[in-house]
């Protein structure tokens, strides 16, 4: 009898077993989403599902695509979605739509969203999809209100990053800007974050310089600015002690940077071009890699392996370097090379030394640094328009290139302006057609044409003259050409000089053997170039000879040395921080999906070889 009761015992217990099983399978809920898990294992778990267990299966399945840019994939699964969903079911597949909508340019109604059904989880991701939209719209009030409701329902996980997002938004927005923000009275953190974009935009004007001012008086007044802006801040935070942006402050004041990941040297491989074409750009990285360490000996030293990626295909370099226990791959360096092992996809976290044009999510962690014309312009943009200036020209050559350069400043004087201003823009030809227009007595005249930007020309043109700030994007030998050429236009216009017209200039035309004519001619021009050439003098390690006064490879060299300092605080790294780090190249940040960007320092030409440092440089 005792082993007849055992037996039934020990069935009831295994059929007990198997009910409660499949009873979590089917009770799987929408809010389990695991972002560690990829399409593949949601897709794996519809086919041996049914009914509303499925269905869960399906959504999750369909979440876990559109973070893979799998839009086409999830579309069709959506498409076949049961008609009979719960209220639950039903607000998840339309945040789904609404989401794939955003990516893939499409139309997108949110109205049909019930705001109080959702969860918190799906209250961030809703605010999300509203702020692309009011982003895209240019609804600075709407963006606002997007960005504090973001806050609030982030997980602890993503604060960090909305709150630097948020800091990127308001630090940018000028006072006419911030006054079309409807301020309530109970909405403290807004008015916390305008009251502190007040704060540090008061206290980071560029400092009004004059003409007989030594470096000591700059240094001076740019020290006397600096405590300003801290005493400016400490005044904010007694008032918002519990406002999230005090977690920034310290970076704000520039009191702390990113520190460290830790005291033990990282293995990491340097994946760059050691032959052919490229071997110069490759080498010259290199060298400025392994020399970081002497500029910033209180840094941890590294396990470097260098690996030549135009030797050896990279599905090799990257088994290679997971066979020798690498951390983190730095590189490739050439931009096919940088699109190809995103498409890999290696599980070693990747600081690829180019950017790619794609949007897409990358699998693995992976962030992207380059020094590309396009993220000049946008700096530039941005020390224009800090200026005060109202009607930009850009002067760049015609090619894909001039282009490029135009798309990224208009899009950046889009978002500084909402579109209250247009950038305009004059292409011309190579030294050779220059040349010979100036020996015609052919000058440039101040006229443009607006710079679409996403091929929606939907403003007004507005003026093609009355421009304030003239942008320059051209080498050396172009530039000894146009400045003339201008000249010789506003003189034959009528104006005389460019007198009442700013000019800017890039890092392209600035070089380490210019003429004295050059800098005669270049008189009070601005221009743009990486701190370690800017501050060359104050460094007391010795230079490579062949590299000292070539300003070409002295920007890649500076960039090894910044790319071994973001080696070292690699996993810190995100999305949306702000000047987290004084670089050999800029000040740095990043933006979405870890691209890095760079503030660069600003200077002006004087009649004679020596320059002055705007503000921005300090």
């Amino acid at each position: 009898m005792n082993l007849k009761q055992s037996f039934y015992s020990m069935l009831i217990l295994a059929l007990f077993t198997l009910l409660v099983g499949c009873s979590a399978k089917m009770s799987k809920k929408i809010s389990d989403y695991d972002d560690i898990k990829d399409a593949n294992y949601y897709l794996s778990q519809v086919d041996s599902s049914s009914g509303q267990a499925k269905t869960n299966w399906q959504l999750l399945a369909i979440r876990a695509l559109v973070k893979e840019n799998n839009y086409a994939q999830a579309n069709s699964i959506l498409a076949n979605l049961s008609s009979e969903l719960n209220v639950e079911q039903q607000q998840e597949k339309l945040l789904l739509q609404a989401e794939v909508a955003v990516k893939t340019g499409k139309t997108v109604n949110l109205n049909e969203i019930l705001i109080p059904s959702l969860t918190n989880s799906q209250l961030y991701r809703y605010y999300q999809i509203k702020l692309n939209l009011d982003g895209k719209n240019k609804q600075i009030n709407e963006q606002a209100h997007d960005y504090i409701e973001l806050e609030k329902y982030a997980a602890d996980s993503q604060k960090k990053q909305v709150i630097n997002a948020s800091w990127n938004f308001f630090s940018k927005l000028n006072s006419s800007q911030i006054s079309t923000i409807l301020v309530y009275d109970n909405e403290t953190i807004l008015k916390g974050w305008i009251d502190l974009s007040y704060a540090f935009q008061n206290n980071s004007k560029a400092i009004v310089k004059q003409d007989d001012d030594s470096p000591e008086i700059i240094a001076e007044n740019t020290k006397k600015q600096k405590e300003l802006l801290k005493q400016a801040v400490s005044d904010w935070l007694k008032q918002y002690s519990e406002h999230p942006a005090k977690a920034i402050i310290p970076i704000l004041t520039g009191e702390q940077t990113l520190s460290v990941d830790s005291v033990n040297a990282k293995k990491v491989a340097l994946l760059l071009p050691l032959n052919g074409s490229s071997r110069i750009f490759g080498e010259t990285i290199r060298q400025g890699y392994a020399d970081a360490i002497k500029f910033f000996p209180q840094e941890p030293q590294q396990n470097m392996v260098v690996l030549d990626t135009t030797t050896t295909p990279l599905e090799v370099l990257i088994q290679q370097a997971q066979e020798q226990n690498v951390e983190l791959i730095v590189g490739p360096l050439l931009k096919e090379e940088v699109i190809k092992i995103k498409q890999l996809a290696p599980t070693i976290p990747v600081l690829a030394l180019n950017k790619v044009d794609d949007s897409s999510s990358a699998t693995n962690k992976m962030c992207f640094f380059a020094l590309s014309p396009e993220d000049e312009a946008q700096d530039a943009a941005d020390h224009i328009y800090a200026q005060s200036k109202l009607a930009p020209l850009l002067l760049v050559p015609q090619n894909d290139l001039g282009q490029r350069v135009a798309q990224s400043f208009a899009k950046q004087w889009s978002k500084l302006s909402s579109n209250t201003s247009r950038a305009y823009v004059q292409y011309f030809g190579n030294a050779k057609t220059l040349s010979a227009n100036m020996n015609r007595n052919i000058g440039i005249s101040l006229t443009g044409d607006p710079i679409f930007i996403d091929s929606e020309p939907t403003l007004s043109s507005g003026p093609t003259s009355g421009f304030d700030a003239i942008y320059i994007y051209s080498s050396y030998d172009e530039l000894t050409l146009i400045k003339p050429m201008l000249d010789m236009g506003a003189s034959k216009s009528g104006g005389g000089s460019l007198s009442a017209t700013m000019i800017y200039t890039s890092s392209k035309s600035h070089v380490a053997n210019a003429s004295t004519d050059f800098y005669y001619d270049m008189n009070h021009t601005e221009y743009a170039d990486i701190p370690m050439i800017v501050n060359r003098s104050g460094y007391t390690v010795t230079l490579p000879s062949n590299i000292e006064k070539d300003y070409s490879l002295l920007r890649l060299y500076a960039m090894g040395i910044d790319a071994w300092r973001l080696a070292n605080r690699f996993n810190q790294l995100d999305s949306d921080q702000m000047n987290f780090l004084d670089g050999m190249t800029g000040k740095l940040s990043t933006t979405e999906q870890c691209k890095l960007t760079r503030s660069l320092s600003w200077q002006q030409y004087l009649n004679d070889t020596s320059q002055q440092p705007m503000s921005k440089s300090e």
